[in-house]
């Protein structure tokens, strides 16, 4: 698809100032404060009562297709995906095409996760840490799967209509290289392409489940890379059980989790407090994960059916299925 360089801004141009391209999309949050909160959001999903069965297999890859994350958090970096077919040694010993891709890829600096030489917006990492986090205070929903860090975003949290195909061949980095679940916690302002499309419904017909997100305009009508029957749809909630101001709302929605006042990890060590369907998505994420550690030989259509049919029914619209729920999900499927 040919990009578009449409100005952000009709604005008249000072010397030497250039027009920035339009972006085609972003990270999906609304807010963030640094105060601390409880973390009210796990208990809501009812995830404690899941662990008692199991708080994830190291067999279970989330792929985390976002900012970035930093790993460098000992909360995080006991949960970081390797590549168990690659060696640091300048060479592609697994044939994937990506040299080096022990730990990941960059798809934005076009190098090895560990290699970037951009900063990383605090998106992926707070995304990150409420799908898995290993922290007393902070936990996330699936503290022992492993996370593959697949790097799409900017360090300002963006994408342009050029990026496309990039984020075609991380969807793709991801199923090839075993992920069970892509947590899409980005939102798209215009349609997709098709090959956009392709390597989501491909990711799906190999079992892959991509959960991504309703959108934080607060319209009816949700994001246009959550409309495909073949991706997840995530709402948010609030603390009350209602539909979060901010989520977005349509016949798509598949479920809703928490997404308002999510405390999360950020990049150097500091807590913060998120609002967004971007950080109601990984309670999703990290539920299936839970599901598929629980009843390893499910198929991934399988777990999907697991997780909609056991949500938690809340009264009103706009909550799909329901309120995700860990607990009787993980409950389903125990041995």
């Amino acid at each position: 698809m040919a990009a578009r360089w449409a100005p952000l801004l009709l604005l008249a141009l000072l010397p030497g100032m250039a027009l920035l391209p339009r972006p085609a999309g972003s990270l999906g949050e609304t807010q963030v404060s640094l105060t601390p909160s409880l973390p009210w959001n796990i208990a809501r999903i009812k995830a404690p009562q899941a662990w008692a069965i199991t708080q994830g297999s190291p067999e279970v890859v989330v792929a985390v297709i976002d900012s970035g994350i930093d790993f460098s958090r000992p909360e995080l970096a006991e949960v970081r995906w390797t590549n168990p077919k690659e060696i640091l040694n300048g060479q592609d010993d697994d044939g994937n095409g990506y040299v080096d891709d022990l730990y990941g890829w960059d798809f934005r600096d076009n190098v090895p996760a560990h290699r970037r030489h951009t900063p990383l917006h605090h998106h992926g990492t707070a995304v990150a840490s409420v799908l898995a986090a290993r922290a007393r205070e902070v936990p996330g929903v699936a503290p022992k799967i492993r996370l593959m860090d697949v790097r799409f975003l900017d360090s300002r949290g963006l994408f342009y209509e050029k990026d496309w195909k990039n984020l075609a061949r991380a969807i793709d980095y991801a199923v090839r290289n075993g992920a069970r679940i892509i947590n899409l916690s980005l939102t798209a302002k215009v349609p997709p392409p098709r090959e956009v499309e392709e390597a989501l419904r491909r990711a799906w017909e190999q079992g892959v489940i991509v959960v991504s997100i309703a959108g934080n305009e607060g319209h009816k009508g949700v994001n246009f890379l959550a409309r495909y029957p073949f991706v997840l749809c995530v709402a948010a909630t609030d603390k009350d059980d209602r539909p979060a101001w901010f989520s977005n709302r349509g016949p798509e929605v598949d479920l809703s989790a928490p997404g308002a006042d999510i405390p999360a990890l950020l990049p150097g060590g500091a807590v913060g407090t998120f609002s967004g369907t971007s950080f109601a998505a990984p309670h999703v994420s990290g539920t299936l994960a839970l599901i598929l550690s629980a009843s390893p030989g499910l198929s991934g259509h399988e777990a999907v059916e697991v997780l909609l049919r056991t949500c938690e029914a809340l009264e009103g619209e706009g909550f799909g299925k329901g309120l995700v729920d860990a607990a009787r999900a993980v409950s389903a499927v125990r041995p």
